[in-house]
């Protein structure tokens, strides 16, 4: 399966509302949704141990460094005492253990902020940010609104107060978002603009949020203004088309994309996400003709070579495919997407050499990233290409062990179920398969499978 699990969005990196994935990420076998995109979480806080000239605090990144976190720990309550415009001492060492990856670490900082600071906010607003990101909504609204109660009353540094309350802000509308609490999102984001009017994000986002309240004509006027405000922002056409989308009039779509394409003709976001939203309406031959303008656009962007290849894959084009994602390995070798998309053209070809060449970036892959079901499904189906049933079947089994898992990978396990002559078993996983709406991209032959056990029944 097409990897998906480091999704770029296409000059959206920011924007809640119109997240087309380009194809670098994007798994053939289960594109974004183009009915309700995720909802962005808000920004990290700014890391005050960056590019420090505070001598304490260099001082303390040294010790924490050196594992001696109790000295870290008091350089930098004496540099917290020294300068009124730094966070708590522990806010600042959960930063220190997020840049370490120990997360449990981060979370005990946390506690410990508020415990020893409880009038300040941040430590609530990173704790908000995490529940956010995990989808536990409530419990990111409650902590939203703790620190929100805090700011009304925060007595600190007006520099902290100026940044931390956009934070809450955008959180609280991230909470409404999540909830289709249109009218609540434009109250906060609304609000969020009156301390930053020249956010484009927020313009953005409230263009989404006058958009599902049926006010397409502000919106639109709203994109316009967040364009004016960054002119990196993507095409407001293109973003409205994206709406029109998700609101299911693809009419509408079609009308605004063209448009887009026409008032932007040489504009490479604008060209990948409409090659991005052409693919996910299974407008193939239209995909690959955006997706190959964006390429001449670009000829060194490794994302549109990535995303010509998918378009590739799901044309059955594997030749065509293969040289894409060989361009992007050879231009990015760390590349998980370049890799797990080469072994997918690779495999489905009729030669032993490209079969064994699949068979090293999967394993690889798999290798690498153990906990992945897109490395593991993968790697099944190359294996079962190459006609290895056994260990193709224990590879899918680990794909499919969370319960969740993509239409491809449900096609893949449902060949392996037809070739042991468990017909019946095959038909549910089919069946579950072709019943989600999203584009996959072994949707036809799951098609022609599900028609083979089901002759009658499908006439």
């Amino acid at each position: 399966m097409v990897h998906k699990s480091t999704r770029l969005y296409v000059m959206l990196a920011t924007f809640v509302a119109a997240t087309l994935v380009v194809a670098s990420q994007l798994p053939a076998q289960s594109p974004a949704e183009t009915t309700e995109p995720p909802v962005e979480v808000p920004e990290e806080p700014t890391d005050v141990t960056a590019a420090t000239q505070n001598p304490q605090i260099t001082a303390a990144v040294d010790r924490f460094r050196q594992r001696d976190f109790d000295g870290a720990l008091k350089l930098l309550e004496q540099a917290v005492k020294e300068d009124n415009d730094l966070p708590p001492a522990q806010v600042i060492m959960a930063q220190l253990f997020g840049q370490a990856r120990q997360t449990a670490a981060v979370r005990r900082a946390l506690e410990s902020a508020i415990m020893e600071t409880p009038t300040d906010p941040e430590a609530y607003i990173i704790l908000a940010d995490f529940a956010l990101r995990d989808g536990r909504i409530t419990e990111a609204g409650l902590l939203y609104d703790k620190a929100n109660g805090l700011l009304g009353k925060f007595t600190g540094s007006k520099k902290r107060q100026d940044l931390m309350e956009p934070r809450v802000l955008s959180g609280l509308a991230a909470v409404a978002e999540n909830r289709s609490n249109w009218p609540e999102a434009q109250k906060q984001i609304e609000a969020w603009l009156k301390t930053d009017e020249n956010s484009a994000q927020a313009m953005q986002r409230l263009a989404r949020a006058l958009f599902k309240q049926k006010d397409a004509v502000k919106s639109y006027e709203m994109l316009k203004k967040a364009k004016e405000a960054d002119p990196e922002t993507l095409t407001p056409a293109a973003r409205l088309a994206i709406f029109y989308e998700q609101a299911g009039d693809h009419e509408k779509a079609v009308t605004w994309m063209t448009y887009a394409l026409q008032v932007a003709p040489s504009d490479i976001p604008t060209h990948m996400v409409a090659a991005q939203w052409a693919l996910e309406t299974s407008q193939l031959d239209l995909a690959k003709q955006l997706a190959s303008k964006s390429t001449d656009l670009d000829p060194e962007s490794l994302e549109a070579k990535l995303l010509l290849g998918v378009v590739e894959l799901f044309l059955g084009n594997y030749k065509d495919a293969e040289r894409y994602f060989e361009a992007a390995h050879l231009q990015a070798p760390g590349s998980f997407a370049a890799t797990n998309n080469l072994a997918l053209a690779l495999c489905e070809q009729d030669n032993d050499v490209k079969k064994r060449n699949a068979l090293g970036y999967a394993e690889k892959n798999a290798r690498a990233y153990p906990k992945s079901a897109e490395a593991a499904s993968t790697l099944g189906w190359v294996l079962y290409k190459m006609a290895r049933l056994n260990e193709a079947e224990k590879a899918l089994q680990q794909a499919m062990r969370g319960g969740t898992f993509n239409s491809d990978t449900a096609y893949y396990y449902a060949r392996i179920l037809v070739d042991r002559d468990k017909r019946e078993d095959a038909k549910k996983l089919l069946e579950a398969a072709l019943k989600n709406k999203q584009l996959f991209s072994k949707r036809r032959e799951a098609e022609k499978l599900q028609q083979e056990l089901n002759p009658v029944e499908l006439k």
